[in-house]
């Protein structure tokens, strides 16, 4: 065999080994590849059906393109936050129940949070999916994402966080009761569905607060409360009165002293004149603690001990002396016919 022969035999050989090393590269390596390719693919694509497809891909490989994707979500990006985050929800509820995986990616997500502006509103959206299926095992981080969501400043974030605050996991139902105040008729409306009827959980709002939003110059958030006063065992004269307990005029509120003075159909007006005496108009309170002396007179009982506060520690000064020249008016019961 001539010396060029060889060369030539020793360089096919060379090229052999070479070109047998890269397929088995590629064989082990393949999984990886098409996981950087797909990435690749989410990173150029145009649009949000592009990036929908490809995020899914990305997905698929597991633990070589789950990681990728939350950095997308860690990253912000307005493109591709909200594509990963869709694209791991849809691997979470593909994943069998109870299967660990869950548990952690779930927590990897919410190591995102709060990152921008982006990331936050996505881990948001994400929670009722973290929430179903990774149990109790994150719920303290939930309730930050949820606290943090109710100061959002898009009102959609706002009225998922409302739900959120709902659920049994997160359980942030008095968190809701400063959004009865929010500007939004819509977040109103959500916050006052969650804390106003009656429910097995201990009230996070009394009665007499409510009565407030009666007034709500929203026709939906009036309603609500109306409904759920019911729920809560109020009756339509109960109701009635409230709405004109916490009407905005006082000039409203010191007609209903006048009713509750001289009109029987109220059987214990008592109630009602202690919550006017706590009004923040002072001839309400004044007017509040004379009628309730009268009352007490007329059907000879005691006068209540709220007056007596009111006479000692009203801060004005003229309630001060109106409740206290009717309290040296009280009558002293005989106990026999108390």
């Amino acid at each position: 065999m001539t010396r060029g022969r060889k060369r030539a035999l020793r360089a096919a050989l060379g090229l052999g080994l070479v070109l047998a090393a890269a397929g088995a590269w590629v064989a082990t390596n393949a999984a990886a590849l098409r996981a950087r390719y797909a990435a690749h693919r989410l990173s150029t694509a145009a649009t949000d059906e592009e990036r929908a497809r490809w995020a899914d891909a990305l997905a698929s490989h597991g633990d070589l393109g789950l990681p990728r994707l939350v950095g997308h979500v860690r990253s912000g990006d307005p493109a591709l936050c909200p594509a990963a985050a869709a694209a791991i929800e849809r691997h979470l509820a593909a994943l069998p129940e109870g299967d660990p995986r869950a548990v952690t990616l779930c927590g990897r997500v919410l190591d995102t949070f709060p990152g921008g502006e982006a990331t936050a509103a996505a881990v948001l959206e994400l929670l009722p999916t973290v929430l179903k299926r990774a149990g109790g095992a994150h719920a303290g981080r939930c309730r930050e994402v949820v606290a943090a969501g109710l100061k959002m400043p898009a009102t959609p974030d706002r009225l998922l966080a409302v739900r959120l605050a709902m659920h049994p996991q997160v359980r942030m139902r008095a968190d809701l009761v400063a959004l009865l105040h929010a500007p939004q008729p819509e977040i109103r409306r959500a916050a006052l569905f969650a804390v106003g009827p009656a429910s097995d959980d201990d009230p996070v709002i009394g009665d007499e607060e409510l009565f407030r939003w009666l007034h709500d110059p929203d026709d939906g958030v009036r309603k609500g409360c109306y409904d759920a006063l019911v729920s809560r065992g109020r009756t339509e004269p109960e109701i009635a009165l409230g709405r004109r307990l916490t009407h905005p005029e006082a000039a409203e509120r010191l007609k209903l002293l006048g009713d509750l003075r001289y009109d029987d159909d109220v059987a214990d007006p008592e109630p009602w004149l202690e919550r006017l005496a706590r009004d923040p108009e002072p001839a309400v309170r004044a007017g509040a603690a004379r009628v309730a002396v009268e009352v007490s007179a007329d059907r000879r009982l005691a006068v209540p001990v709220w007056v007596g506060r009111l006479a000692d520690a009203d801060p004005d000064p003229t309630v001060r002396r109106v409740a206290d020249h009717f309290r040296r008016q009280q009558v002293v019961v005989p106990a026999g016919l108390r």
